[in-house]
């Protein structure tokens, strides 16, 4: 059961969506085709870099990129959204490193979950090296108060994802060896749900990081990664903002796009805990929407 509420910006309306165990913040669906607005608290989202806002309808265009417009793409693109008719595109060109979407809350929040639905490209093959998936941080990007996600090549083009606590000076964890395997993962969609609690000192390592995961066609969320004693602090204030996808340090030799809908922030739970695994369930059959 969901209860559905709206709620006015300045510049747009976002999305406010009550679950039973979950009240959000905000969530963006990107059905405005607008990138430019701020809420109440000051969320904002920062100018695109090689992100924009695309739709299938009438076919593959780009709605929004620094603003409104209207772009048609040939070349048979596949831009369905997980849910409406607008996403987030993520363009990797070939050979290109950087494409990323940072964000601002608008204030500090000592215990935050964020979460959103992320489509692997289609062609999605990982490099040698490690690629960013998405970073949060309390004051300064790669500071002690930060949390960087990657992801890392198994072999075959698939990847492993690995967090870092406290910075990107900080040692890799292994959060989960398969995160996406090739070809089996391409073109699915999976929900994210990711928890943070900074510690409540410097050294006092009692911070919470948790990396929930479900694929489209599962009921339940897999939680890959749970630490409890977790070292990011800084400044005694909690996190403040963020960026999805980021820095590929062996580019893409093909040009890749990731899809990404129904962004979420919320203070509360974002899964349902008597849902959630603490092991991978059995491989699903590839589905692609």
């Amino acid at each position: 059961m969901k209860l559905h509420q709206s709620i006015i910006f300045s510049a747009m309306t976002l999305a406010l969506t009550s679950t039973l165990n979950a009240a959000p913040l905000l969530v963006d669906s990107f059905e405005t085709a607008n990138m430019s607005a701020t809420n109440a608290d000051g969320f904002r989202w920062a100018n695109n870099n090689r992100t924009s806002v695309v739709t299938m309808s009438p076919g593959p265009t780009v709605v929004y990129q620094n603003g409104s417009g209207f772009w048609p793409e040939a070349g048979g693109k596949n831009w369905s959204a997980y849910s409406g008719q607008h996403s987030l595109r993520f363009r990797y060109p070939a050979g290109e490193y950087m494409t990323e979407q940072r964000f601002s809350l608008g204030r500090h929040y000592p215990d935050l979950w964020v979460g959103y639905w992320i489509r692997v490209p289609t062609n999605f093959a990982h490099g040698s090296q490690n690629n960013k998936f998405a970073a949060f941080w309390t004051n300064v990007y790669d500071g002690a108060g930060d949390i960087t996600w990657q992801t890392r090549p198994t072999g075959g083009g698939s990847a492993k994802l690995v967090v870092q606590d406290g910075g990107t000076s900080q040692a890799e964890i292994d959060a989960a060896n398969n995160f996406i395997t090739v070809p089996a993962d391409r073109g699915r969609w999976m929900q994210v749900a990711i928890h943070m609690i900074p510690a409540t000192a410097a050294g006092a390592n009692n911070g919470t990081i948790q990396f929930y995961r479900r694929w489209s066609n599962e009921s339940s969320y897999t939680l890959l990664y749970n630490k409890t004693n977790a070292r990011f602090y800084e400044g005694g204030q909690g996190i403040h903002q963020g960026y999805l996808m980021g820095w590929a340090n062996d580019p893409y030799d093909e040009e890749t796009e990731w899809l990404l809908d129904s962004f979420t922030v919320s203070t509360e739970s974002l899964i349902n805990a008597a849902t959630a695994t603490s092991s991978p369930p059995a491989a699903p059959t590839l589905q692609v929407r």
